[in-house]
C-alpha cells in the first residue's frame, strides 16, 4: 500500500510539474508575442516619420525648382519687357512733340477773351491738330501749283486747296486773299473790272477766324 501511494504521489507531482512547466511556456510564448508586437508598434510610427519626412523634403525640392524657375522666366522676360517700355516712351515722345511753341499757342488761344483758361494737354493737343492741318492744306497747296506747272507755291495755291476741302473751304476760303486772281481774269480777256468780293454772312454765333487775331479798339 505504501508503495502504490508513493508512487501515485510521484505521479501526481511529475502531473503537476508538466503542467507548470506548460503553463510557464505559454507565459513565455505571450511574453515573446506582446514584445514582437510592441516591436511593431514602435517601428510604424518611425516609419511614418520617415515617410512624413520623404514627402516634405519632395515637397521642399519641388517648390525650390519653381522659385529657380521663376526667376529664370522673369529674368527672360525682363529685357522683353525693358523693350516694351522704351518702344512706348519713344513713341509717347514722338506723339507730344510738337514743332509750334506750346507757349505761343497758348497766348493765341488766349486772344479769345471768351477762354478763360487753357491746360497744358489742351495746347498739346491744339498744337497738334493745327500741324496736321496745316501739313493737309501745304499738301494740297503742292498739288494744285503741280497741276499748274508751278514749283513755287502762291496764294491762289492755298485758297485751290481749301476750296477744294469742304469744311476747310467753310471757315478759311472768306479769309484768304484774293488779289491774285484779280490780274488772272483781266489777262483772260475780260475788259470788265471785277466787283469786290462780297463776304459771305456768317452763321449765327461764329466769328471769322482773322476776327481772333483783330485788336479791339
Amino acid at each position: 500500500m505504501a508503495t502504490a501511494a508513493a508512487d501515485e504521489h510521484a505521479e501526481a507531482m511529475e502531473q503537476v510539474g508538466e503542467e507548470e512547466r506548460a503553463a510557464e511556456a505559454v507565459e513565455a510564448m505571450e511574453q515573446v508575442e506582446e514584445e514582437e508586437r510592441a516591436e511593431v508598434d514602435a517601428e510604424a510610427p518611425a516609419e511614418e516619420g520617415a515617410a512624413a519626412s520623404d514627402e516634405a523634403h519632395v515637397e521642399a525640392m519641388e517648390q525650390v525648382e519653381e522659385e529657380v524657375q521663376a526667376e529664370m522666366e522673369e529674368e527672360e522676360a525682363q529685357p522683353e519687357a525693358e523693350e516694351e517700355a522704351q518702344a512706348e516712351a519713344a513713341a509717347e515722345a514722338e506723339v507730344l512733340s510738337t514743332v509750334l511753341p506750346l507757349g505761343r499757342v497758348k497766348k493765341i488761344i488766349r486772344v479769345d477773351r471768351d477762354i478763360k483758361k487753357v491746360t497744358g494737354e489742351a495746347s498739346l493737343l491744339i498744337a497738334a491738330a493745327t500741324e496736321l492741318f496745316l501739313g493737309s492744306l501745304a499738301a494740297g497747296a503742292h498739288t494744285a501749283a503741280t497741276q499748274r506747272g508751278r514749283r513755287g507755291l502762291r496764294a491762289a495755291d492755298v485758297r485751290a486747296a481749301a476750296r477744294a476741302h469742304r469744311p476747310t473751304a467753310d471757315f478759311l476760303l472768306d479769309c484768304l486773299s484774293t488779289a491774285e486772281e484779280a490780274p488772272r481774269a483781266a489777262r483772260s480777256g475780260s475788259d470788265a473790272a471785277a466787283p469786290p468780293a462780297v463776304p459771305k454772312p456768317l452763321p449765327r454765333g461764329t466769328r471769322r477766324i482773322d476776327g481772333f487775331f483783330q485788336k479791339v479798339t
